[in-house]
């Protein structure tokens, strides 16, 4: 394996579980983040920390960014000059979820400044990044998915090329869409069966073991069981953010989206009511406020993720909102 100089920006869950690993393989990863102390556990394992996007970038052949959105990227990439401070010909890999227009955008600018681009979005979460169990989707030039391939092989266990710039990142939105609007569909499921006389903990337990079900919404119905919402996954705000992009494409399109602009009704009330830095799960408590329904009790005996102990916290929310999955 060609072993490269990465520079990485963003150590939120994902990213900082994708630098670990990369850092595993014998890749050469300098990381930067906003919130410092976030970058502990990666120079525990031998990255090197820097003070600025700059630093981090310098003299990389592949810079690659897990942010929160466009903006933040275009804050680091471009204004605090980590592109400028690649070497020359790196590709910059953003896994960052932003629409096709934004990557396109970004592409474009990258290319004047004879770097390279890739839209290289992600599905998975933290575990699955730990382990190389991600899956890549990519808009860009194949030549330079060619030349990404020393780290995309290290996290991941598929890599799609979907062709041009903007592609990858459209294919993020959608299947971020397919997350949100299901989960706000088991959210109301557990609300209408509850009220209807169902034990709720048992109705939870017959989603997640049915045909319709996933391996997303078991993992996510046994964090509604537990309510441990605290330690987030993939944030609220952020799925409100990815229906937003959504929305926005379809409007350029000319595609209806009923139920997702519903989900994403639900997602702004709950972000407006506080709740946009617990998991994305925690849908279910806007549910619950919009039908005038008593929180109950977390599921007794089971841990939450990460350790997160399961106890209701105010609102019947497991402790209080741990760390998002942006710097």
């Amino acid at each position: 394996m060609r072993t490269l100089r990465i520079g990485f920006l963003g150590l939120g869950a994902m990213g900082s579980a994708m630098a670990c690993r990369l850092v595993d393989a014998g890749h050469h990863v300098s990381v930067y983040n906003r919130t410092t102390a976030k970058a502990d556990e990666v120079a525990a394992r031998g990255a090197t920390v820097s003070a600025d996007p700059a630093g981090a970038a310098r003299d990389a052949d592949v810079l690659m960014l897990s942010l929160a959105t466009a903006d933040v990227v275009d804050e680091l990439l471009f204004a605090a000059g980590a592109l400028a401070a690649t070497a020359p010909g790196a590709v910059v890999a953003d896994m960052t979820t932003v629409s096709a227009g934004d990557a396109r955008a970004f592409a474009a600018r990258v290319a004047e400044s004879g770097r390279r681009a890739l839209d290289a979005c992600v599905l998975g979460n933290a575990r699955h990044a730990a382990d190389g169990e991600l899956r890549f989707m990519i808009g860009g030039d194949e030549a330079d998915v060619t030349a990404l391939r020393p780290a995309l092989d290290v996290l991941g266990k598929e890599v799609v090329h979907l062709g041009g710039h903007g592609m990858g990142a459209t294919a993020k939105v959608a299947m971020n869409l397919l997350m949100g609007v299901q989960l706000q569909a088991v959210a109301e499921a557990v609300i209408l069966g509850e009220r209807a006389g169902l034990p709720r903990q048992q109705l939870i337990s017959m989603i997640a073991a049915s045909g319709y079900s996933s391996p997303m919404l078991r993992f996510k119905s046994g964090v509604m069981a537990r309510r441990a919402f605290d330690r987030a996954d993939f944030r609220l705000a952020l799925m409100r953010k990815d229906l937003m992009l959504a929305l926005g494409e379809a409007q350029r399109l000319g595609v209806p989206m009923p139920a997702t602009a519903a989900s994403f009704d639900v997602l702004t009330s709950a972000t407006n009511a506080g709740l946009g830095d617990l998991d994305c799960a925690a849908v279910l408590v806007e549910v619950e406020r919009m039908a005038g329904v008593t929180a109950p009790p977390a599921e007794p005996g089971r841990p939450g993720p990460g350790g997160a102990s399961g106890r209701p916290g105010p609102g019947g929310v497991s402790g209080r909102p741990g760390p998002g999955g942006a710097p």
